[in-house]
């Protein structure tokens, strides 16, 4: 008797071990309900209400989950990202903010009359609460696997680009009209497209604007500011100023047309930027991939992305864990035309952090010139060392690289070395 009840405590105790540890692993999240819909005065006016829920995992899915438990809507994602500064989210066909409320029985606190307040009532209390709960700035919504979140009808906008993160609805709202001076909304259709810089000026190397008044601004150093545009017609000639500000309201830059196809940021000499999407010729290029015969086996892909500055970057770690090979191709006005410069800025591109040690060494790929590169970057333990093989063609700049652990660079520099001898351009098939 005095056995069976030891086995009977200690089963006891094993599942209150387990309970407990269970129960532990939960993670704490805090959850918004912003009622916002274009106010500035929100908080103030008790339309923001917040909850506290528990989740087994943070992501962006768990948390869409839980808004979708308080509120009786379905928050939906088809696949969400989480990145050092920004989240991704791609919101389902199904979800509410898409498919709309159907004749479901609406929650009484969160009962919606409209379409439009329902669909700002989702964003911006997703929005509000990843911001919340992600150490990130910026938030970005899709659809339909990376497509542009649109909609029929929304006030004030109904398409949200995917490549400009969202605002919040107050920000859209006090832009909404057309921003700028004149008693008639402005014009932006005229900046839409992609404008990298031409010139050998400026920090600022790419400028995404989606022709509605809103930008995506790329710095040298990796940074993404996005905003919107204020047209300054100071001489009344329709030939006035662009003036570029972030989501806070702060002046950042102006800038004005030299022509259809090229404009300049500032007043310094070397900042101009030519509309790279504009170039029917160079549209008409594909761009192509850098192959190795033969190829590894066991890579895990760590990035894969099919819109890096108008290219792509893809990162594999190789079945030793100790290197990372990268693999990536841009349009070639993104980075200065001047050797070092291109070289430069295109390390720090793809680069986490700063490099140092470069050393460049001159060739040419078929008819292309070419350059052998290595350099470090990290520090101590952290440190890497990068072999890698840039070609420079007309449209595009390529690059293959072997991102490896400093203590293991040396041992394994001769087999990089001939792979980079090897390496095959090859364009889509039927191009």
């Amino acid at each position: 008797m005095k056995k069976l009840v030891a086995i009977l405590l200690a089963v006891a105790l094993l599942s209150l071990t387990a309970f407990c540890s269970a129960e532990s692993a939960q993670t704490e999240v805090i959850l918004y309900a912003d009622f916002s819909c274009g106010s500035e005065v929100a908080q103030e006016n008790g339309l923001i209400s917040t909850e506290t829920a528990t989740v087994s995992e943070l992501t962006p899915q768990a948390l869409a989950e839980a808004l979708s438990l308080w509120t009786g809507l379905d928050f939906t994602l088809n696949a969400a990202s989480v990145e050092e500064t920004a989240i991704t989210v791609d919101w389902a066909a199904d979800s509410t903010l898409v498919a709309g409320l159907d004749d479901r029985e609406q929650k009484e606190d969160f009962f919606f009359y409209d379409q439009d307040s329902l669909r700002w009532f989702m964003m911006d209390s997703l929005y509000q609460t990843l911001l919340a709960n992600f150490s990130v700035g910026e938030v970005y919504y899709t659809m339909d696997g990376g497509q542009e979140l649109s909609f029929d009808e929304l006030y004030p906008v109904s398409v949200f680009p995917a490549d400009i993160s969202y605002l919040g609805s107050p920000f859209y709202f006090a832009h909404a009209g057309g921003q700028g001076e004149g008693d008639e909304a402005a014009d932006f259709s005229r900046t839409e497209g992609t404008w990298a810089l031409s010139g050998e000026g400026g920090d600022l190397l790419t400028l995404m604007l989606d022709g509605q008044g809103y930008f995506t601004a790329i710095h040298r150093d990796g940074q993404e500011i996005s905003g919107y545009l204020e047209y300054v017609d100071e001489y009344g000639d329709g030939n006035g100023r662009y003036d570029m500000y972030d989501s806070e309201g702060i002046f950042l830059q102006g800038f004005t047309f030299d022509s259809d196809d090229q404009i300049h940021v500032g007043n310094d000499v070397g900042t101009e930027y030519v509309r790279i999407d504009a170039e029917e010729e160079e549209a008409s290029i594909p761009i192509g991939v850098f192959v190795c015969t033969p190829g590894f086996t066991g890579l895990t892909p760590v990035v894969t992305d099919n819109d890096f500055h108008g290219g792509y970057y893809y990162s594999d770690m190789m079945e030793n864990a100790v290197t990372m090979i990268v693999n990536c191709g841009i349009p070639s006005g993104l980075v200065s035309y001047e050797r070092d410069e291109l070289i430069s800025q295109f390390i720090e591109l793809i680069c986490d952090s700063e490099y140092r040690d470069l050393t460049v060494q001159e060739e040419t790929f078929g008819s292309y010139p070419a350059y052998r590169l290595s350099w470090l970057s990290g520090e101590n333990e952290d440190t890497r060392h990068w072999d890698a093989r840039l070609v420079c063609t007309d449209a595009y700049l390529y690059i293959y690289a072997f991102d490896t652990a400093a203590d293991y660079a040396e041992e394994m520099a001769g087999t990089w070395q001939e792979t980079l001898d090897n390496l095959d351009l090859v364009f889509p098939e039927g191009e």
